[in-house]
């Protein structure tokens, strides 16, 4: 196999496909519960509102689509507020997208399971213990450090788009000439409704367009050119939630009974139109949606804690990370336990749900949108576009505004809760000066690695940069890879050298980060530097110069594999896994991984 260019190790990274369904892993989950929520507010005309949503959606998406271009760091709301109004309103936005968060775990994880109940019965009346364990069950993948891996994110993406539009078309093609009539009268009742309760409508539509921040906070891992990788995935979100949303809202909300359950609507249409095959595609293709949009949910909280915290507004310790698993455990808990306290507090209730989801939601949309047209002014650029964005800051605030009067209960909720948090992060910060952070939270993990290097415990190790500076002075052939202490590896490494007449052995540990993104703060962990010493130390007594090389990486093999090429290497050698089956699907199989990109001239030695 050919050596892997950087051009190639950039496809690895997140394009507008992949982009796109991490963000409809989590915007593509309001059509499931969002119909209901609706439903109990407006009645059939549920759909005329999303409707005349989707056209203030389009325009905020494409506001959304500049952020994420504009802060590669990542942070989205965070960010853009930061730069227009400075670190206290980015503070606050950070707040608001925290409940806005907390809220999408809630009811991602509840209704998954109103719908699987929906296909077994007997789970009817558990689905809040069935949420909450499920909740607990993503906080511990997560703390062992789950791969986030866009491939399934993509793959459960478009099956449950698939399933949607197949939805769609089953339901069409049954209906008669008095269903469409019924649809359309419904779809035409906005002229004949009062002003007022039409702006209410339009406030309680905003659900089904929830998620548009998941594109800036991803922003990290987008494939360069990012404007064009932002600007195609948020295309493509807005083609496919304007193909679903609006007309499955329609058509469950005029079509069904009064008597189903309007928190499982697609899962109720889909019965009454194609039966249990149809139901059963439906439901299990929504159950693994909303499963990744709640994992999504617990993922965004502890990055967005991790930039609060870099920003001094909540303690660093929320961020430490396991020494063992590398995760940030605290920050996870935090993001598991609110959300099953949240559910705790409302029994379930999705209407509930839906009314405090709804102040996070808008209270973040509301600053992010106001925050890029003060960035555009700043920037000179008041164009049309700079006047379409005002207009459509004009709009999420009618809509903000309106929650806040027409839900008093979730106003209380999300007020207090802000205000608290935002409170304790002004007196935890002390009035210390407040230095504008050039990066967000998460870099590359080359810029992780550089900043780690400067840093008192990386003094006796290097980086892959710095290894490569002394290729002119040391010029190993062999790379070992260490994941812990291995005499019996080092020994191999010896002989091998002492075969090939080689003096200079590479020695390697990977700090493997899960998921997408690098915290700006990562530094070698204990082991690390432990390991690498005693390997030093063994090798030097038997006449060997070990060059100690530390690596971030999200997929170990990858890194082994870049390390290898950079350095020139013949020989890679690498201890048999002692990790578990469960360990190898969470974090990958870096052996499979280095067989299958390590190039064929470069011999990988397994020792047993």
């Amino acid at each position: 196999m050919p050596p892997v260019s950087r051009n190639q190790a950039q496809l690895r990274m997140l394009g507008p496909v992949l982009c796109w369904a991490i963000v409809y892993a989590d915007i593509g989950t309001s059509v499931y519960y969002v119909p209901g929520l609706l439903y109990r507010s407006v009645g059939t005309s549920a759909a005329t509102f999303v409707l005349a949503t989707s056209l203030a959606f389009v325009l905020l998406a494409e506001k959304y689509s500049e952020i994420a271009t504009r802060y590669p760091g990542g942070g989205g709301v965070v960010s853009v507020t930061e730069e227009a109004f400075g670190p206290r309103m980015g503070a606050l936005g950070g707040m608001l997208i925290l409940i806005d968060y907390f809220l999408t775990a809630a009811i991602s994880s509840i209704s998954g399971f109103i719908y699987l109940a929906t296909l077994v019965p007997v789970l009817q009346g558990f689905e809040f213990p069935l949420a909450a364990a499920g909740l607990l069950l993503l906080g511990v993948l997560n703390w062992v450090g789950i791969r986030e891996s866009a491939q399934v994110s993509a793959t459960i993406a478009i099956v449950a788009f698939g399933s949607l539009l197949l939805l769609i078309g089953v339901t069409v093609s049954q209906i008669d000439a008095a269903d469409w009539s019924r649809v359309g009268a419904a779809a035409t009742v906005a002229g004949r409704i009062p002003i007022a309760d039409a702006i209410t409508g339009f406030a309680f539509a905003w659900l089904a367009f929830s998620g548009l921040e998941s594109l800036a906070q991803i922003s990290p891992a987008m494939r360069s050119p990012r404007r064009r990788t932002a600007g195609i995935a948020m295309l493509l979100v807005v083609i496919a939630v304007l193909a679903t949303s609006p007309l499955l809202t329609a058509l469950a909300t005029n079509l069904l009974p009064a008597t189903v359950n309007p928190d499982a609507f697609q899962s109720e249409l889909a019965f009454a139109m194609g039966g249990t095959w149809l139901r059963a595609l439906v439901v299990v293709s929504a159950s693994g949606l909303l499963l990744f949009a709640a994992n999504t949910a617990v993922v965004g909280t502890y990055h967005v804690v991790g930039a609060l915290a870099d920003g001094e507004f909540l303690p660093r310790p929320l961020m430490r990370r396991s020494a063992k698993l590398g995760t940030p455990h605290f920050a996870i808990a935090l993001a598991v336990i609110v959300p099953i306290a949240v559910l705790a507090a409302t029994r379930g209730d999705l209407g509930t749900l839906g009314d405090l989801y709804a102040f996070g939601l808008l209270g973040a949309f509301v600053l992010s949108s106001l925050s890029l047209d003060r960035v555009r002014i700043a920037e000179g650029r008041t164009g049309l576009l700079f006047w379409v964005g005002v207009a459509t800051t004009g709009l999420v605030v009618i809509a903000f505004a309106t929650n806040l009067l027409e839900k008093p209960h979730a106003t209380l909720f999300g007020g207090t809760l802000t205000l608290a948090m935002l409170v304790y992060g002004l007196i935890h910060r002390g009035g210390m000066p407040f230095l504008r952070r050039e990066r967000g939270a998460n870099v590359t993990t080359q810029e992780a690695e550089r900043l780690a290097a400067e840093s008192p415990g990386a003094i006796e190790i290097l980086t892959l940069q710095e290894a490569l500076d002394l290729k002119p002075t040391y010029s190993p052939r062999s790379l070992v890879c260490l994941r812990g202490p291995n005499q019996r590896l080092l020994e191999e490494a010896a002989t091998h050298a002492g075969g090939s007449d080689q003096h200079d052995v590479a020695v390697l540990f990977v700090e493997e980060v899960p998921g997408l993104f690098v915290p700006r703060d990562t530094q070698p962990s204990l082991e690390a530097r432990e390991v690498l010493a005693q390997a030093v130390a063994w090798l030097d007594g038997q006449g060997l110069t070990a060059v100690p090389i530390w690596r971030l990486a999200q997929d170990a093999g990858d890194a082994i594999v870049e390390v290898a090429r950079e350095l020139g290497v013949s020989a890679i050698l690498v201890g048999t896994s002692q990790r578990g089956s469960l360990w190898r699907f969470l974090r990958g199989n870096v052996l499979a991984r280095l067989v299958l990109r390590t190039p064929r001239e470069v011999r990988i030695v397994i020792i047993g």
